[in-house]
Parts: structure tokens; sequence; C-alpha cells
């Protein structure tokens, strides 16, 4: 009879640890599903314009050389990356005759990911490339151009990273200078 009990009690505790058991398993592959799916969206996202435009107003970013070519490299995550592209064409427009030297190009500048290119923003180097800055929007308002910057524009945010204003000192006095309007 004993032995039947001691059976018994052992098929009993060997019933409920093993359903203890395998309610700990669901609930820490649940857990681990979660984890594991957070950290695949935060891969996602983390390889967006939209994380790039984070890091452009939240990461500190220095400038380096390699191949003597001039990067800048968000100190957060250095796969991010602005590359200044190589000087353009001439460039004219009725805000950049406004300066004593009147060599004005155009320059391409690249965001980049893991050195692959997302997005290619225009940029204009004034002053004899004393002043490098977006190259602004333009409106047509009783047939006479007028041109501005939306200060929270993409091309606003790189240019605070990687521009030169000379005299200026910033953009709004490259803007007063060359009669842009700033706009929020």
């Amino acid at each position: 009879m004993a032995i039947i009990f001691l059976l018994i009690g052992a098929a009993i505790g060997g019933l409920f640890s093993w359903y203890i058991t395998h309610q700990y398993y669901k609930k820490s592959t649940k857990d681990l599903k979660e984890i594991i799916d957070n950290f695949s969206k935060d891969l996602q996202e983390s390889n967006t314009l939209k994380y790039f435009e984070f890091l452009l107003e939240n990461s500190k970013w220095k400038k380096e050389f390699i191949e003597h070519e001039e990067i800048w490299v968000a100190e957060k995550n250095n796969t991010f990356q602005i590359y200044p592209g190589k000087r353009g064409s001439e460039f004219g427009e009725g805000w950049t005759t406004m300066y004593p030297s009147q060599e004005t190009y155009r320059y391409s500048v690249y965001l980049k990911i893991n050195n692959t290119p997302i997005k290619e923003l225009t940029f204009i180097s004034l002053d004899g490339s004393r002043i490098f800055v977006p190259i602004p929007d333009k409106k047509i308002i009783n047939e006479k151009a007028c041109y501005f910057w939306n200060m929270n524009s993409l091309g606003i945010k790189v240019c605070k990273i990687i521009g030169h204003y000379y005299i200026h000192k910033s953009i709004a006095g490259v803007a007063e200078m060359s009669k842009i309007e700033l706009i929020n």
C-alpha cells in the first residue's frame, strides 16, 4: 500500500513539476520573443533617414579625413556620416551676388549609413568658398524670385554641423546678407 501511495505521490509531483516548468517555458518564450521583436524594431528604425535626423539634432559630430576626404561622423553611431562631395558646377542666382568674390559653386552633400548614400542635398559655396550653406528654396511672388530657408529642414540641420559662415557667424547672418527669408 505504501508503494502505491509513493507512486501516486511521485506521479502527482511529476505532473505538478511538469505543469510549473511548462508555464515558465511559455512565459519565458513570450518574453524572449518580445525582447527580440523590440531589438529588431530598434535596428530597423535606426537605419532610417528619420533616425539620421534624430542624430543630427542629438549627437555630437566630428570631422575626420579619410583618404584626404572630409567626412563628418556621428559620435553616437559612427556608421552615420555626412560626406561633402566634390565641387560641382558654377552656380549663380540673385542671392549669391552680394559677396566680394563671385566664385560660387554647387556641391552635393551625401548622408550615408554604413557608407551607403541615403540622401543627397545641394549646398552652395559662396564668396570664394568662405561660406558653405544649403541652397535655399525659391518662390515666385509678383514675378520676382524670393528665397527662403526653412529652419526645420534637413538641409539646415546638416548645415549646423558642416556649414561655414565666414564673418556672418551664423546662417542668420548669411540670410541677412543674401536677402533670404528664414521661416520655421
